[in-house]
């Protein structure tokens, strides 16, 4: 009886200190039709230098962050607005910076790239496709479209919808998503999740993946 007592006093306790990554939720569900019938729209090509995906992954009292870079991205821009785009993530790239020790920051870049995580050995890349963009009218004045695509990574597709700040002027166009949250199960990355397996106390890591999508891109 004690000591079941004290395994119910160590989840609670892990579930009270339980933070996940501040953000909105993202909307998901299936993938949805590709962008087709443009007419008329300039093409964009990422600077693959500047644009990233930040991200943070939590576990109940710590979590660790970092970003990843594109491997090319091209934006349709048509009357001053993102009609489609598409853009390729280099999960072979994985980068973490809260870790300053190199040996426990190469251990978890390379558990990231396992099969526990995005299994980069069969699937090297991660690719985010935009579907649709409108214009929204934010009371706090941060973005000013929200925007729709399908995130392919691990062979599963998924679409998601998030708010973003986009400035296009002239030969470039920026864009920067509020930090959101997507639900890493829906695209198998279930290792240590708490939905998916029973059990694991306060050794589980939060299903909540918390992302922000920078983009610079050029009109050449």
């Amino acid at each position: 009886m004690t000591m079941r007592i004290t395994v119910l006093i160590i989840s609670l306790a892990a579930f009270i200190s339980c933070q996940s990554p501040a953000g909105e939720r993202a909307v998901t569900g299936d993938a949805a039709a590709p962008v087709t019938g443009i007419e008329n729209y300039e093409t964009y090509f990422a600077d693959i230098e500047t644009s990233n995906v930040e991200w943070i992954g939590a576990r109940p009292a710590s979590q660790h962050d970092g970003i990843v870079g594109l491997k090319e991205g091209q934006l349709m821009v048509s009357d001053g607005e993102i009609a489609g785009g598409r853009f390729v993530i280099d999960l072979e790239n994985i980068v973490v910076l809260d870790i300053t020790d190199p040996a426990r920051n190469a251990r978890l870049k390379a558990h990231l790239e396992s099969d526990d995580f995005f299994d980069v050995p069969n699937h090297p890349e991660a690719v985010f496709e935009i579907t649709g963009t409108e214009k929204i009218e934010d009371p706090a004045g941060e973005n000013t479209h929200r925007i729709t695509g399908n995130l392919q990574m691990r062979g599963v597709t998924r679409s998601v919808t998030f708010d973003a700040a986009i400035d296009v002027n002239g030969d470039r166009v920026s864009a920067r998503s509020e930090q959101f949250l997507i639900d890493r199960t829906e695209w198998g990355v279930n290792y240590q999740s708490p939905t998916v397996y029973a059990n694991l106390i306060d050794r589980f890591i939060l299903d909540d993946l918390a992302l922000v999508i920078n983009l610079s891109a050029t009109r050449q």
